[in-house]
């Protein structure tokens, strides 16, 4: 079991850091979502997270209070147990899958701007061939694009089922 503890305590490090830069959160919060996401769909209860985090109440309690107002924590409670059981938010997941369509499109609206300005240029300058390398990474680059926002809606859908299914 110790090697187990020591892994699941390398794993919560490593996964903080990524959360820390990936959505922009405090380390202890980053370190509060990595425990979630390593433990089971029923939660764990707030002193369990001090003393696997060895943080202190308050900093806990901050980052925990944090965590939920943004949607990405969320508890619940068992009959005959006043204690509160915090896990990942389920709908967090497909928050984030729509931040990410929304950023694809974002980049596949301005690329595109972007090859109409380099066309329009060319053009201007008889210069224009399909076969021009700007002019065909434009293109692959957007086809690209488009398949990405296509698998991440798949993702979402299928997520979103999953959610529903569970929660059912």
């Amino acid at each position: 079991m110790d090697n187990l503890s020591e892994e699941k305590k390398e794993l919560i490090e490593e996964l903080g850091v990524y959360f820390e830069t990936s959505e922009d959160m405090s380390p202890l919060s980053a370190r509060i979502f990595s425990l979630l996401v390593l433990s089971e769909i029923n939660g764990i209860t707030f002193d369990t997270i001090v003393e696997t985090l060895e943080a202190s109440k308050s900093s806990t309690s901050t980052n925990l209070q944090l965590l939920q107002t943004s949607g990405i924590v969320s508890y619940c409670t068992k009959p005959g147990d006043r204690k509160r059981y915090f896990k990942v938010d389920p709908k967090h997941i497909v928050t984030r899958l729509e931040k990410k369509i929304e950023m694809w499109e974002k980049e596949r609206k301005l690329h595109l701007k972007v090859s109409d300005f380099k066309i329009k240029l060319h053009k201007q300058q008889n210069t224009f061939s399909e076969t021009l390398p700007g002019i065909q990474f434009a293109k692959n680059y957007s086809l690209f694009i488009e398949d990405v926002i296509k698998n991440l809606k798949k993702l979402k859908e299928k997520t979103s089922t999953l959610i529903n299914e569970e929660q059912s």
